[in-house]
């Protein structure tokens, strides 16, 4: 099995007295954020990708799918559109669960135990599974009533609109 590369945020600092030109050089930077850098004196890098930190001894499936499901109950089981997607966010959740098993354990305290900090990890990754599934397939049944005239051909003059579909 290939190992998967691990995907940290990180602080990096920035020398004072770099130029914007040295810091785009030397950090693959673009001019907007070294310019941004500079004035703060750090960026994040990897800001923008998913935080991948993997510890397999940490994962355990049989209690991943059951809190998957936990959470699953306690804030979607209302969602008609969610009970469709069932499976898929499980699964979903689980995958996400698995690829920050090694943050969990990182983050556990005294205040957030890996339960608690599991929980939100589900929470977040179906919710998010949720918004983009929506946003993908909102075209699909938006515009099918509209749609669905203009399909079948069916149209009139109206001497106000001039031809329509109805």
């Amino acid at each position: 099995m290939d190992p998967v590369p691990e995907i940290r945020r990180e602080k990096v600092f920035i020398q004072a007295g770099m130029s914007t030109a040295e810091i785009m050089k030397t950090y693959a930077l673009s001019s907007d954020q070294a310019y941004k850098a500079k004035v703060k004196g750090f960026f994040v890098r990897n800001y923008s990708r998913k935080q991948i930190i993997i510890d397999r001894e940490n994962f355990n499936s049989a209690v991943v799918y059951p809190l998957a499901k936990k959470v699953f109950a306690k804030n979607f089981k209302r969602n008609p559109l969610a009970q469709s997607l069932y499976d898929d966010m499980i699964q979903e959740a689980a995958t996400r669960l698995f690829e920050l098993s090694g943050k969990v354990k990182e983050m556990a305290n005294g205040k957030y135990n890996q339960q608690y900090a599991g929980f939100w990890i589900c929470h977040n990754a179906m919710l998010a599974f949720l918004k983009s599934w929506e946003k993908q397939n909102k075209w699909c049944t938006s515009f099918e009533e509209l749609a669905n005239p203009i399909r079948e051909g069916k149209r009139i003059y109206s001497p106000d609109f001039g031809w329509m579909y109805v």
